[in-house]
């Protein structure tokens, strides 16, 4: 209960109070107290000159005077417990009470002297009892001359009555001010305390991601400022958290989507993040990474650095890996805190094994370029070189000689207009002539223009064809280019006595099939995905014999995947090869 503001502020109300009307009431009381034992003495001083002006001008020792001090002492009430006429250090007259408390006449004598010898009343105080007062009065004669004095001992106890009955007063009144403080002290309490309580359970709830709350101003004082204040904070946060998360939303959809991958590493050398793509890299789960030590991951992995290289050399690629048949090229960058202080390293781990793949490919294209245009540009220097040397006055040597040039010739002739074509495929620079046509007529003529080649072999070259449903959109002469160029390796490479089938039909999901299938050499299963590169030839010595370019498949597939279709090869060594072209059906 203490702990509760309303609850503290109703006690230091209370005690507030209480302490105020304690030290009023002693203050009150005292004064009160002071004052009526002054006025109780004011009145028998004042009835104490009565008497003396009433004996005065006596005769001294007259019997009258005893008679006046009873009469008076009758009529002063409860105050004057005992008095004294004192003539010349003797007493003359005196009247007591039966519970007079002072008999001392000694102390009465001092008073008395006192009072004569300086013409005026004087008091002396009990030291027992703060009530009783003894009281000297002068007797001075009309002549102003001092007969006596007289003496009153004075008992004001009654004040202590009085006393008692202004502290009960006042008892009762602190009781109904700290009564009347705690209920009206628990109402203020609660107008402070509650808008705090609301604003606490808002703030709660606000905790738990209930932005919805909108506290109602009741007041324009420092509470009312609180809850205005508390209602900016919730849109303000609400703002700025829907920010945040925007951005830590867009922030993971970058890492998630990211190509490359991304391990945070903290100062103190664990994962803490990594994307999918790191994981898909290294064929690993989250939980193989995430708050692992990095310098075991390291190892296991063989990334071939440690948690010091990354902070102490982070500048610099650190290494071309090789992992899982990919290669990986490792940056490595350095993050810091709000402190400007190094909290950690992000490894970016770059998929490069394409970028790799395609300048091994380059490399290999310029030398088999090179290789290609060398070949029959060295046969023609030398043979040549051979007719100026002589040999062209043989007319038979010279006329073997320039066929030999002239066949060099047109093979490099072939090789610059497939490698033009291909260029102009690459860079969609070539002039499509876009119709409908019938693809069985097509393969009609194609295998018509092959028949002899085959028969030159003594191949079989046979085809068989669904005429309904076989019309596609396409460049005639593209395509039977793509259809040709096939049939020409297939006749190449099956030996004589073999045999070549063409078949072309209509396939569930309406595309036309193409499938050109010969009993040749046949392709080894590790060849067959690099089949469609440039100039790359299963038997290269034999390919070059037999006058072929090594782009014919390149061309081919160019061509057919810019007719929206596919090309594959199925094959096994020894037993022929299947090449079967997919084209959209347009009827």
């Amino acid at each position: 209960m203490l702990k509760s503001i309303q609850w503290k502020l109703v006690i230091i109300s209370f005690l507030l109070v209480w302490l105020a009307m304690s030290i009023v009431g002693v203050y009150i009381t005292e004064a009160i107290k002071r004052d009526q034992i002054e006025s109780a003495l004011r009145t028998v001083v004042s009835q104490g000159y009565y008497l003396a002006d009433n004996i005065k001008d006596k005769t001294v020792g007259a019997p009258n005077i005893q008679e006046i001090v009873s009469n008076w002492f009758v009529g002063q009430g409860k105050h004057v417990k005992a008095v004294y006429v004192y003539e010349n250090d003797i007493c003359v007259a005196s009247q007591e009470s039966y519970d007079a408390s002072i008999k001392d006449n000694l102390r009465g004598l001092i008073v008395v002297e006192e009072a004569i010898r300086q013409r005026k009343e004087k008091y002396w105080n009990d030291e027992n009892n703060e009530f009783y007062k003894s009281i000297g009065i002068p007797i001075i004669t009309s002549n102003n001359e001092v007969l006596g004095a007289i003496y009153i001992g004075a008992d004001i106890s009654a004040v202590q009555s009085n006393m008692k009955n202004i502290r009960d007063i006042l008892t009762n009144a602190t009781i109904w001010a700290l009564c009347v403080t705690a209920l009206l002290g628990n109402f203020l309490a609660k107008t402070i305390t509650g808008p705090i309580k609301e604003v606490t359970s808002k703030a709660e709830r606000l905790a738990k991601g209930d932005f919805g709350q909108i506290i109602a101003v009741k007041s324009q004082d420092e509470v009312g400022q609180l809850t205005e204040m508390f209602n900016y904070l919730t849109v303000r946060l609400k703002s700025t958290l829907d920010e945040m998360h925007s951005e830590k939303n867009k922030v993971e959809t970058i890492l998630t989507h990211m190509t490359d991958g991304i391990i945070a590493v903290s100062k103190h050398g664990h994962v803490i993040h990594a994307n999918p793509a790191a994981y898909k890299i290294f064929n690993v789960r989250e939980a193989d990474l995430y708050e692992k030590d990095f310098d075991e991951i390291a190892e296991s992995l063989n990334l071939g650095i440690t948690i010091e290289d990354l902070f102490n050399d982070s500048d610099r690629n650190f290494n071309i890996l090789s992992i899982n048949h990919l290669i990986i090229k490792l940056n490595v960058v350095l993050f810091k805190n709000e402190k400007n202080e190094t909290a950690g390293a992000i490894l970016v781990l770059q998929d490069v094994t394409e970028q790799e793949r395609l300048d091994k490919m380059r490399k290999e294209f310029v030398a088999n370029v090179s290789h290609e245009l060398r070949t029959p540009l060295t046969t023609i220097k030398s043979y040549a070189e051979t007719l100026l040397d002589g040999a062209l006055d043989s007319r038979d040597i010279a006329v073997n000689f320039l066929n030999v040039i002239n066949s060099e010739s047109e093979r490099m002739t072939r090789l610059v207009k497939d490698l033009l074509q291909l260029s102009k495929l690459d860079y969609d620079k070539v002039e499509w002539n876009m119709k409908e046509i019938k693809l069985p007529e097509i393969i009609k003529e194609c295998v018509f223009k092959m028949e002899i080649a085959a028969k030159q072999k003594e191949q079989s070259l046979t085809y068989r064809l669904d005429e309904e449903g076989l019309k596609m959109v396409g460049d005639k002469d593209r395509v039977e280019q793509v259809i040709i160029n096939i049939l020409s390796n297939a006749i190449k490479y099956t030996p004589e006595g073999g045999s070549i089938s063409v078949a072309a039909g209509r396939t569930e999901d309406d595309r036309i099939e193409l499938r050109i299938a010969d009993t040749g050499m046949g392709i080894p299963k590790e060849d067959l995905p690099r089949l469609f590169e440039r100039f790359y030839r299963v038997d290269k010595a034999r390919s070059r014999m037999m006058g072929g370019t090594g782009l014919g498949l390149s061309i081919a597939k160019n061509i057919v995947e810019a007719h929206n279709g596919s090309i594959r090869i199925e094959s096994e060594y020894g037993k022929g090869t299947d090449v079967i072209i997919n084209f959209p059906c347009s009827a």
